[in-house]
């Protein structure tokens, strides 16, 4: 054969491993440069939730403040009378308030209310309520009710209302009226039953020159006034079946030979062994008055 003289040169690439290439890197850039940006929403997110967590818990712990503020610090100590009280708040503390104004020789109420709404504005409805209270004369329940209602309407909470029930007792009766609250219920030593009193009125705030009527009924030894809040008979059971008011009735019924205490901690246990764990939607409010034999 022939022989060639030329020569040939052959360049041989080496190419780097697929993890070091340019666009590899490039794209490792861009993934980089995609979670810095998604961690940084991340992180914001986190933090605006966290400072409106602790915003509505200095709320919540606020509103709990308020509303302890506004409720006695003991409960009177009334010849004649065996009382007793209890108020769990809920979740978002509602507005359940009670409170007695006695002054010897002249006059003992009793006051179970519930203001519209939650949180911080509900104790402010409280607060006008009792400062109100506080105001005005002691007289008929349904008088104190009129003026009363004139005094919240004229602070003008817009659409919130103030429900509340005035019991003014005397030896051997008791005079009632109510505002938009539920049912209160007296059960008799004599006939040993339970009467289920509901004064069907507007609550507080709305008409002006509403008219507020009463009921009055004999007290005498042996017999017991309870008054409640609606958070009890319809609180929620992990079912979301209601506890109802024909429930707190017989529990009533069942313990109304025992003491306040304990027909107080009677209508407890029920509503405990109803709602099984769950939360209380709104607050639970009882205030057991007994007259002492």
């Amino acid at each position: 054969g022939v022989k060639s003289n030329n020569t040939i040169e052959i360049s041989v690439y080496n190419a780097p491993p697929w993890w070091l290439r340019i666009e590899t890197i490039v794209g490792y850039v861009i993934l980089l440069i995609g979670f810095v940006s998604f961690f940084v929403k991340y992180r914001e997110k986190k933090t605006k939730e966290r400072m409106e967590g602790e915003r509505k818990s200095a709320e919540l712990e606020e509103a709990k403040e308020l509303q302890n503020s506004l409720l006695p610090k003991v409960l009177p100590q009334i010849e004649g009378f065996d009382i007793s009280t209890y108020l769990k708040p809920a979740t978002e503390i509602g507005g359940d308030y009670y409170d007695f104004f006695y002054k010897k020789g002249e006059y003992f109420y009793a006051i179970c209310g519930d203001a519209t709404g939650h949180g911080v504005i509900s104790g402010i409805m409280v607060s006008v309520t009792k400062a109100g209270l506080h105001g005005v004369p002691m007289g008929d329940p349904t008088k104190i009710l009129g003026q009363l209602n004139r005094i919240v309407k004229r602070v003008n909470f817009g659409r919130l209302r103030m429900s509340l029930s005035v019991a003014k007792f005397n030896k051997s009766a008791v005079e009632l009226s109510s505002a938009a609250m539920p049912p209160t219920y007296f059960f008799s030593s004599k006939s040993k039953k339970v009467e289920e009193v509901l004064v069907p009125n507007l609550p507080l705030g709305g008409i002006e020159t509403e008219k507020f009527d009463g009921v009055k009924k004999e007290f005498k030894s042996g017999d017991v006034m309870v008054m409640i809040s609606d958070g009890l008979p319809e609180l929620p059971n992990p079912t979301n079946d209601l506890l109802d008011y024909e429930k707190v009735q017989k529990c009533i019924k069942d313990n109304a030979e025992k003491s306040a205490d304990e027909i107080k901690e009677a209508l407890v246990y029920l509503s405990d062994e109803w709602a099984s764990g769950v939360m209380n939607p709104d607050d639970i409010t009882i205030v057991v008055i007994k007259k002492a034999a």
